[in-house]
């Protein structure tokens, strides 16, 4: 099972940044927590209007092993 996790600054400035973590899962599989993590992206600007996401995580539920965070690629 995995979570999702999204990074968001400030647009302007990467040193005030939240990490906002998703309430709809955990899911099953890695692509479902990916898709996630996108959907939650593309709803900063509505929610956070002065933030950016910048990065997302998707977790093993439960574990402490380390995972990469990867940057978001959102095309307009």
């Amino acid at each position: 099972m995995f979570e999702a996790f999204v990074l968001v600054c400030i647009i302007g400035n990467s040193n005030i940044c939240h990490t906002l973590s998703d309430i709809e899962g955990p899911y099953e599989t890695k692509t479902e927590c990916v898709f996630r993590a996108y959907e939650i992206a593309k709803e900063v600007p509505e929610y956070m209007p002065n933030y950016v996401a910048l990065k997302y995580k998707c977790a093993n539920k439960g574990t402490r092993t380390r995972t990469k965070i990867r940057s978001i690629n959102i095309g307009d």
